[in-house]
C-alpha cells in the first residue's frame, strides 16, 4: 500500500503532477489537471479498465473529459443560463454554442488542482478554488475531490464544495470504463437500478418528463448488452432507485468475469457509450467510438431551470458532498 508523486507534464507554464496509489489487487494513476483518474489497472496484468492517454499534452487537446471530475456544473444547462433568487446567469455557451456542457469551456476539468497526498491512507485529495463569476457562476467556490483506494478492490471518491453566495454545483466523475481492456463496450452487462430516465429533447436537454423504462431500450434493470437494443448508442440520465448511498449499476465483461459495481449517493446517473469518441493522440493511438462507458452519478441535467428535479443550489453555510465507489472484481 502507498503512494508515489512524480511530474507528468505542463500547463500553462503550472507543473501537472502524477500520483500512483497501490493497494490490494488496485493500481491507480491521478493527475493533477482536472484531478484526472489517468490509469486503473489490476495488479499484474497490463489491462486497463479505464481509458487514458500516455501524454499529458494529448489532455488539453481533447474534448472527451477523460477520467476528469467536471464542474461546477456536469452535465448541461440549457441556453446556457439559469434564474437564481430573482436574477439572470449568463454563461458561456460550449455545447453546439446553444448550451452550457459541464460548466463551461474553461471549466474546472481543465485546470490544475492542489493536491495533497495521504500515504497511509492510500489517497490523494485534490482542492481548486473558482470565484465569483467564473464562467458565469456567482460565488466564491471551494472544491474538493479525494480519490482512494479501500480495502477489497475499492476505488473511493468523495466530492466536497462550499459557497460564499447561492450557486448551482453538480460534479460528476468522468471515466470511460472498458473492463476489457480493449475492443468496444458493445459486450458488456450492465444493470442500472432505475426504474425510469429523463425524456430528452432536441440537445439532450431534459423535457422535464420522467417515463418508465419498462418495455423500452432503457430498461437495464437486468443483466443486459449494451448492444442487446441493437443501437449502442445512449446519452441518458437515469434516476436511480431509494435515496442515500446505494447501489447505481453492475458492469461485467462475461468474456474476462471482471465486475464492477457503482454506489453513490446522488439522484441520477448519466449513462455515455462514448459513441462520439473520436481521438487520435501524438503517438498515433486512436481512441473509437464506444472505446469505453461513462456512469456519471449526478444531479439531473438542466436542474437549475427545473424547478420539480432535486435541488442543485448550493447555499452559504452548507456543504455540497458526492460519494461513489467503485467495487471490483477481479477473479479472473
Amino acid at each position: 500500500m502507498g503512494v508515489e508523486r512524480d511530474l507528468f507534464g505542463r500547463f500553462r507554464g503550472g507543473p501537472v503532477e502524477r500520483f500512483t496509489l497501490s493497494r490490494d489487487g488496485l493500481v491507480a494513476e491521478i493527475i493533477s489537471w482536472g484531478a484526472t483518474l489517468r490509469s486503473l489497472r489490476s495488479v499484474g496484468t497490463d489491462v486497463d479498465l479505464v481509458l487514458g492517454l500516455e501524454r499529458f499534452a494529448d489532455y488539453p487537446a481533447q474534448q472527451a473529459y477523460l477520467g476528469a471530475t467536471v464542474g461546477r456544473f456536469a452535465n448541461r444547462i440549457a441556453g446556457g443560463r439559469f434564474t437564481l433568487d430573482g436574477r439572470t446567469h449568463e454563461l458561456p455557451r460550449n455545447e453546439k454554442g446553444r448550451h452550457t456542457l459541464h460548466g463551461g469551456p474553461d471549466n474546472l476539468a481543465r485546470r490544475i488542482w492542489s493536491a495533497e497526498a495521504d500515504p497511509e491512507g492510500c489517497a490523494v485529495r485534490f482542492s481548486i478554488a473558482s470565484p465569483d463569476g467564473d464562467q458565469g457562476f456567482p460565488g466564491n467556490l471551494h472544491a474538493h475531490c479525494t480519490y482512494r483506494l479501500t480495502d477489497g478492490n475499492v476505488l473511493r471518491i468523495e466530492m466536497e464544495a462550499e459557497t460564499d453566495a447561492p450557486t448551482p454545483v453538480n460534479f460528476a466523475h468522468h471515466s470511460y470504463w472498458n473492463l476489457a481492456g480493449s475492443g468496444t463496450i458493445d459486450g458488456h452487462l450492465l444493470t442500472l437500478e432505475a426504474d425510469r430516465y429523463l425524456e430528452a429533447g432536441p440537445d439532450t436537454i431534459p423535457t422535464g418528463r420522467l417515463l418508465e423504462v419498462a418495455g423500452t431500450r432503457y430498461d437495464f434493470r437486468s443483466p443486459r448488452r449494451i448492444d442487446a437494443a441493437g443501437d449502442p448508442d445512449y446519452d441518458n440520465c437515469f434516476v436511480v432507485r431509494g435515496e442515500g448511498f446505494r447501489r447505481v449499476a453492475r458492469l461485467e465483461d462475461p468474456v474476462s468475469g471482471r465486475c464492477m459495481e457503482l454506489w453513490a449517493d446522488q439522484p441520477g446517473v448519466q449513462l455515455y457509450t462514448g459513441f462520439k469518441l473520436d481521438i487520435t493522440t501524438s503517438t498515433g493511438r486512436h481512441i473509437g467510438p464506444r472505446a469505453g462507458l461513462c456512469l456519471e452519478t449526478e444531479n439531473f441535467p438542466n436542474a437549475p431551470n427545473m424547478p420539480h428535479f432535486p435541488n442543485a443550489i448550493l447555499r452559504p453555510g452548507e456543504t455540497y458532498r458526492h460519494v461513489m465507489e467503485h467495487r471490483f472484481s477481479l477473479s479472473r
